[in-house]
């Protein structure tokens, strides 16, 4: 008898795929291949080999399926959309051997460790091989914690129930498992699993945050040596692997010498790549759910040193990556186009070691102290600033204020929006508030005592001093009027007109003088000394940090009215994405 719609439940899913493996496997039909050791061999029949003998692949859709996916929490939930793609993932499997992996996110020894099983479409071996290049050794005697489907075909798919949309995705974070469809994206497969992952670590008694972890050394200004253990949090193609894995070689060392008069590696030692994407922090320290990296290599190049080693080596697996002149891997975004536009989403599966700066673990080695939080925007940001209140720092990483890259969705490119925890994707099964309450509980344990935990604010992918215009408020459909950036074309690229923000390496080089306790502030004019103001950077010229302080292109009263509308803004926001939130958080930010 034909399974049917009415049998389809959450629990039963698992049941019924179970039962379809059986009945195969009974008659003498492969219906599993098994961890296959020749998966790499499959994939290069339609993959791309470039001349340093590195491989690639090219996916169908070049970015995730946000607004194609769903979370169904309980059995009540399950409506009949589900139902119906539910059904005819069964349906495709029974015609198929899947393929079936298993690895462990986290290292042995994680608090967060979790035992995970990908059962992907025999059609796309190359998205099973970079999974698993990226993760663990699995236990594949033991259930896993975590399960995924994946089945990038379209399967005659419904509609998000009530919505426009494709559905595509489905997410059930108290049973366990998802299905993908549709997409052969390897951010599909990577983050399907990171998010099961990131309510693991809730659970496990940490928070799982959409941020890199990097360690290095500083001598600080009054002589001791402090270890920092740096994470840095934000959404795709905001710069947080960029300043994540970013280290200083001789050859940097002397670029901030010629630019900035500069010795980084007089008091910078010890630089170790750790993680670039997400993270579970705990009381006693930081750890990593991935032993590689899968990262974005959008106009990387040699500067970049630790993603420019690990990008060119030949162990890397490309994504969506073009070629130069000599058939070499390329990062320039000249070649590869998607929906009419040059690419800009190129990604790499490399392994840590390949970057030169990687001691063998990516777990921390001593509690998180360093905490910075890319939030970029075009109206009322200064380039840097240091956060000097919980409630304030907690309020930052609630609303997840970013700009709109394709990397994330074809629409709102360069505009302002909101992900609360630069994680809103991802999060499922535990609330945003309640991760963002016990990330606030970090913070005030060691607020005020002789080992803090910094916490920073970047402006890095933004700029100060955009020209905008006043609009009518259609973001959150609360009415009223709000800022609007004026945006024009540039090489294919959607940027804002005027204004001026901060390098790579004018950010590296505040960061890294912070984090020795060389930068002077002062308070913030309109926040006071909840909100530091860097007033003397060693090495940037009083010039150009008043260049990017808004307070040169805004009045006092400009500024006030530009804060109100992003502080209103944000609090519509955090009603829908980060329910429960402690009011002296949603509150941090009035004046």
């Amino acid at each position: 008898m034909p399974i049917t719609v009415n049998q389809i439940t959450i629990a039963s899913f698992r049941k019924l795929f179970q039962q379809v493996v059986r009945d195969k496997e009974k008659v003498g039909i492969e219906a599993l291949s098994r961890n296959p050791a020749d998966l790499l061999e499959r994939a290069q029949s339609y993959g791309i080999q470039y001349k340093n003998g590195s491989w690639g692949w090219c996916s169908n859709i070049w970015h995730r399926s946000a607004a194609q996916s769903v979370v169904v929490d309980t059995e009540e939930g399950l409506q009949l959309e589900h139902k119906k793609l539910m059904l005819a993932v069964l349906e495709h499997m029974l015609c198929r051997p899947m393929i079936q992996v298993d690895r462990n996110l986290g290292s042995p020894s994680s608090p967060a460790k979790m035992r995970s099983r990908l059962y992907c479409d025999p059609q796309f071996p190359d998205m099973a091989y970079r999974w698993g290049e990226l993760n663990f050794p699995g236990e594949p005697a033991e259930q896993p914690d975590a399960e995924l489907f994946v089945v990038p075909h379209y399967l005659n798919n419904p509609n998000v129930p009530g919505g426009s949309e494709m559905l595509r995705v489905i997410r059930f974070p108290n049973h366990g498992y998802s299905i993908v469809t549709v997409s052969s994206y390897q951010g599909e497969v990577k983050k399907g699993f990171l998010s099961h992952w990131i309510c693991h670590a809730y659970r496990r008694g940490g928070t799982g945050e959409h941020a890199s972890l990097k360690e290095f050394v500083v001598k600080r200004t009054d002589g001791k040596r402090k270890r920092i253990v740096m994470c840095t949090w934000g959404l795709t193609g905001s710069g947080k692997s960029t300043h994540g894995m970013y280290v200083v070689d001789d050859r940097i060392n002397k670029m901030f010498m010629d630019k900035f008069g500069v010795n980084l590696l007089e008091f910078v030692s010890d630089q170790a790549i750790r993680n670039d994407d997400i993270v579970a922090v705990f009381e006693d320290g930081v750890y990593s759910p991935e032993q590689g990296s899968w990262t974005k290599t959008e106009d990387v190049d040699a500067n970049q040193v630790a993603m420019w080693n690990a990008g060119r080596s030949p162990h890397a697996l490309h994504e969506n990556t073009e070629w130069d002149g000599n058939g070499d891997v390329s990062f320039d975004g000249r070649l590869f186009q998607h929906c009419g536009q040059l690419n800009r989403n190129a990604r790499s599966v490399f392994r840590l070691e390949d970057t030169g700066h990687f001691d063998g673990s990516v777990d921390s080695t001593e509690p998180l102290n360093f905490a910075i939080f890319i939030s970029p925007g075009y109206l009322c940001d200064y380039a840097w600033l240091r956060l000097n209140d919980p409630d304030f720092a907690a309020k930052v990483l609630a609303d997840g204020r970013t700009v709109g890259h394709p990397a994330q969705s074809l629409s709102g490119i360069g505009k302002t929006k909101y992900e609360s925890r630069y994680c809103l994707p991802f999060t499922m099964g535990v609330g945003n508030a309640d991760h963002v309450h016990r990330f606030r509980s970090y913070l005030a344990a060691r607020h005020g005592t002789d080992n803090p935990i910094d916490v920073y604010q970047l402006n890095t992918t933004g700029a100060v001093g955009c020209k905008y215009e006043w609009t009518e408020n259609s973001a959150t459909g609360a009415g009223g009027r709000t800022p609007t950036v004026f945006f024009e074309e540039e090489n294919g690229r959607r940027r804002p007109v005027g204004g001026t923000g901060p390098s790579i390496e004018e950010t590296e080089l505040f960061i890294h003088q912070a984090a020795r306790g060389a930068v002077e502030y002062e308070p913030h004019p309109i926040w006071g000394d909840k909100v530091l103001v860097p007033v003397r950077v060693p090495g940037l010229p009083d010039r150009r940090l008043r260049e990017l302080d808004p307070f040169t292109y805004r009045s006092m009263d400009e500024m006030r009215k530009l804060l109100t509308a992003q502080i209103e803004t944000g609090k519509q926001f955090l009603s829908a994405q980060c329910e429960g939130l402690d009011d002296r958080i949603i509150n941090a930010m009035d004046f």
